[in-house]
């Protein structure tokens, strides 16, 4: 089977694709795509794909993976940012080429463990349900055993009811625990196992960018080809986030409130519940209460040294430490004692389940000691000072708030080049943007991909007939959003072009404080008019409020970062897309200053080379929410006046399609060419 000619004859006009849908229209973009990747999966090499809203891409990497996977009988893995990209992979896409390509063809998606349940957990939990849980728990345990009879896949996306998120973590497959030793026959009844078990005999397999980086431990030996699987090649799409998520899993972040959820798992003095409970454990329960106090004592004085909040005042929420040793360690000696003390009862548990659940809380508790100590000696930097940034960061400004030690890579250029990027291996990647100024350089450069060749697909839009850019030139972006007339501006224009179509509106912001107060003083002048507003954080879940703007056409909706990307309304619902700021990273953040200070330390321009290129993807991915498809139409308002009297402002200009653009004053709204 020749993959190029196979590929090349699914999308040309006249070919297989055509036949198959009324109306069809052949679209070059998708057709160059899908050559690129064949060329790329023959070649074993890497390739960046720039494929604008509209090329139809997700076909253009699948067809010719599928045809690559079967030939070769090698698995393609193909990993998402978003659940619904997700979700249109599985239950669209691959529905509709199994119909079309003349080969047979299995695809699964691939879930973390604890999404799984795990029946001989299960079972354990129900028989000690009287120490686990209180007896609204028990009722929940009741519920998942009832469901557990008739569920097809065992898994939390078939629950018709809402999680109690401690009994599921009792009863969720784990680590140590749903092994292919406890739960691995050919006739088991394990969930989880069973899908290993198709995930072996599948050709494609859908996963998301978190998982991928959860199950790929990184490459030992730089001569094996694959990376989840022996051979596999991988496709990430949405691939603009893999660093930001990648970071993430690098070096994960630990809490108060982790600590003590774990501490309490094993023994709830309150409640007298817990795994302890009825074991030979009396030598371990005062180290457990002990550990809660002193898990409170060490992140409170944590907040009392860095945090210095005035009254009344919102301060910062994430604050860089530099030096080891911020605080005296009171927690890691005391984590040892329970870990020893631990180790100890193994030599009373009854059964190889008890062992499995024991063996879990030595390994979680060990890895929290190791973290803290991480942090507190600031050990990833024992060998280069600027490897890695740590911080503390505060869940809100609430008094209660939860606290977590973080830390990140610097630089992860290093990581994906001997992880990812690998010779006689294959990674396709691919976004809507990946460029910027028209370069791939800045996505090559974070990500260590300067190797890979790389594509560029023009729209099948016609921005200059579908979208209209006005962008207002007075509003002056304060050095605080805290402004009130900064604020009067913002409402006034808002509200004029949220009229002028009727509803139909989109408003992106960067501060949450800033949305909030607006929100609060256009919602009764809107209401006038008949026009509803979905605020994000308020108005109920991120699906929810999608789906009530989508069904009510004239409303309105305020959001935050995560409206950004990911976002897909078609037609009319969507016909105004207002962005109040550029979008620039906040430079205080612990991260964003450590990578700034990394480039300007190499003789670099921080801001030209990082803050700059970063706004401009992430604002061409919030006018991307705009034009889904060829019969969108709508408006695009900037408020932010910097896009027309700095030097930089026309880079995001010529980020985006040409289209009509017209510039206004936000006082009388008279066009000044």
């Amino acid at each position: 089977m020749d993959i190029r000619k196979e590929t090349e004859n699914f999308f040309k006009n006249g070919g297989l694709l055509s036949h198959h849908f009324e109306n069809y229209e052949h679209r070059q973009s998708q057709l160059e795509m899908a050559l690129a990747i064949a060329d790329t999966l023959e070649t074993k090499t890497h390739l960046l794909v720039e494929a604008p809203t509209g090329v139809g891409k997700s076909f253009a990497y699948l067809v010719p993976a599928i045809l690559f996977a079967k030939k070769y009988n090698r698995k393609a893995v193909i990993s998402t940012h978003t659940i619904n990209l997700q979700e249109q992979i599985l239950y669209k896409d691959i529905p509709v080429l199994k119909n079309i390509i003349p080969l047979e063809f299995k695809a699964n998606l691939i879930k973390g463990k604890s999404n799984y349940l795990c029946p001989n957990r299960l079972s354990r939990a129900l028989e000690n349900a009287n120490s686990l849980f209180e007896d609204e728990e028990q009722i929940f345990l009741d519920k998942i055993h009832r469901w557990a009879k008739q569920t097809s896949d065992g898994t939390t996306s078939d629950l018709n009811f809402r999680i109690n998120y401690n009994v599921w973590q009792n009863v969720c497959a784990e680590r140590g625990i749903c092994t292919s030793k406890t739960c691995g026959s050919t006739d088991t009844k394990c969930f989880y196992q069973k899908a290993r078990m198709e995930l072996e005999t599948s050709d494609v397999i859908i996963t998301n960018h978190h998982l991928f980086f959860t199950l790929y431990d990184g490459i030992s030996d730089p001569d094996v080809v694959g990376y989840l699987y022996k051979d596999d090649f991988v496709i990430f799409d949405e691939s603009h986030t893999l660093e930001s998520v990648a970071a993430s899993h690098i070096s994960p972040a630990f809490s108060r409130e982790m600590l003590k959820y774990h501490l309490l798992r094993l023994h709830n003095s309150k409640t007298r519940k817990g795994f302890l409970v009825g074991k030979q454990s009396l030598h371990i329960l005062p180290v457990v209460q002990n550990l809660l106090d002193i898990n409170s004592a060490f992140f409170d004085s944590l907040k009392r040294k860095l945090f210095k909040h005035s009254e009344g005042k919102p301060g910062k929420l994430a604050v860089r430490v530099y030096e080891p040793g911020i605080v005296k360690d009171i927690i890691t000696n005391e984590l040892g004692v329970l870990i020893e003390g631990l180790r100890k009862l193994r030599q009373s548990v009854q059964n190889d389940w008890e062992e499995n659940e024991l063996n879990d809380f030595i390994i979680k508790f060990g890895e929290m000691k190791y973290i803290i100590s991480d942090f507190l000696g600031q050990r990833k930097n024992s060998d280069n000072p600027n490897e890695f940034v740590y911080w503390v960061e505060l869940a809100s400004n609430n008094t209660d708030a939860n606290v977590s030690l973080c830390s990140s890579p610097v630089d992860l250029s290093d990581y994906f080049r001997q992880n990812i990027f690998r010779q006689s291996n294959t990674t396709i990647h691919t976004s809507a943007t990946l460029t910027v100024n028209n370069s791939f350089e800045y996505f090559s450069t974070r990500l260590g991909a300067e190797s890979s060749a790389n594509l560029k697909l023009s729209s099948s839009f016609n921005y200059y007939d579908q979208m209209e850019m006005y962008i207002v030139n007075d509003i002056h972006v304060p050095n605080r959003d805290t402004n009130e007339m900064y604020e009067l501006m913002l409402r006034d224009n808002i509200v004029e072009f949220i009229n002028r179509t009727e509803g139909k509106a989109m408003v992106l912001f960067t501060n949450s404080a800033l949305m909030q107060s607006i929100a609060n003083k256009v919602k009764d002048e809107l209401k006038q008019n008949e026009i509803e507003i979905f605020v994000q954080g308020v108005s109920g879940s991120r699906k929810h409020i999608l789906d009530s703007f989508k069904q009510d056409v004239n409303s309105v909706l305020f959001g935050l970062d995560s409206f950004w990307l990911g976002v897909d309304i078609p037609g009319e619902s969507l016909s105004n897309l207002i962005i109040t700021k550029l979008p620039f990273q906040v430079p205080e953040h612990p991260v964003i200053k450590a990578r700034m200070e990394y480039i300007e330390m190499k003789g670099g321009n921080s801001f030209m080379e990082y803050s700059l290129p970063e706004a401009i993807l992430k604002f061409r991915q919030g006018v991307g929410r705009l034009i889904r498809n060829k019969t969108d139409h709508g408006i695009l308002v900037i408020l932010d006046s910097r896009i027309v009297t700095k030097p930089y402002g026309k880079y995001f200009i010529n980020s985006i399609d040409e289209c009509k653009i017209e510039i206004v004053s936000s006082t009388v709204n008279t066009k000044t060419e």
